[in-house]
């Protein structure tokens, strides 16, 4: 205890000098929006590098598990080509004319730093501005969700994951279209809930959930999880949904960050209606 007492009489001024130059730079970042957004940038940044340094040394244990998911994903993409589809309507006498136009593009991106502990979790991936990245945008992996892109910088960017109690996600019973919202209601990382769903709505145990399409995130139809538990509690118009996930966040590595090339027309349109 004297020891303790000398120390802080020799150095206590020095260290109260320390205390004080953090509260000032704390209450300047938290109080002054540009040096907010310049605080912000830089964390991003640096930490991106960090994690991508540290990423760089662990790599090459996850090869093989990688190469197998990179092969499924790229016989996965395959298979939805237009060429690899079979084209069943017989027409006679009639010629088809069919327009296709480009609705979403998709950026891959690796993920250099995950949590899925937390209450809010969040995820950085090494893509930002510079590479068309922008906030609001989806992230998936392929076998389901990741989370919506937060903030940006020159070269990583910030995802808020679906285990984040601030994530709502537009979602869909994959067999009668019902909807509703996709929230993160516990601590397991495998489960989330389906909420808003009415209790007049057909929902069962192995029932498959995608994205409704409702947003301008995602686009509809991409695999969410399967209902692991389905029940109307007493004296309310929902359900209570469980819904196990497709994909391990715990173990993500590649994603693919969506770009509706036609959101700001579907914005516009929406924002009339509102006024």
């Amino acid at each position: 205890m004297r020891n303790l007492f000398l120390l802080i009489v020799k150095y206590g001024g020095f260290l109260s000098f320390l205390g004080l130059e953090l509260l000032c730079f704390l209450l300047i970042v938290r109080f002054n929006e540009d040096q907010q957004k310049i605080w912000i940038h830089s964390s991003n940044y640096f930490s991106g590098k960090l994690y991508d340094n540290f990423d760089a040394v662990t790599r090459y244990w996850n090869l093989s598990i990688v190469a197998d998911s990179l092969a499924s994903e790229n016989a996965r993409l395959r298979a939805e080509l237009r060429d690899a589809r079979f084209q069943e309507e017989v027409l006679g006498g009639t010629v088809t004319d069919e327009k296709w136009q480009q609705h979403y593009s998709f950026n891959a991106a690796e993920i250099v730093n995950n949590s899925i502990s937390r209450f809010n979790n969040y995820t950085t991936i090494n893509r930002g501005s510079r590479h068309g990245i922008k906030p609001r945008q989806g992230v998936i992996d392929d076998k389901g969700i990741v989370g919506i892109v937060t903030n940006v910088g020159e070269y990583y960017s910030s995802v808020m994951s679906i285990l984040n109690k601030e994530s709502r996600i537009g979602a869909s019973i994959k067999k009668n279209n019902f909807f509703g919202s996709l929230v993160w209601q516990s601590n397991d990382p495998k489960v989330v809930q389906l909420a808003d769903v009415p209790k007049h709505a057909p929902v069962a145990v192995g029932d498959t959930i995608q994205t409704s399409g409702y947003s301008t995130v995602f686009p509809g139809g991409i695999p969410v999880g399967k209902v692991v538990k389905a029940e109307v509690p007493d004296g309310s118009n929902f359900h209570n949904i469980d819904v196990a996930l497709f994909n391990d966040l715990g173990n993500a590595r590649y994603v693919y960050v969506i770009n509706n090339l036609m959101r700001m027309d579907q914005k516009s349109v929406e924002e009339t209606n509102d006024e």
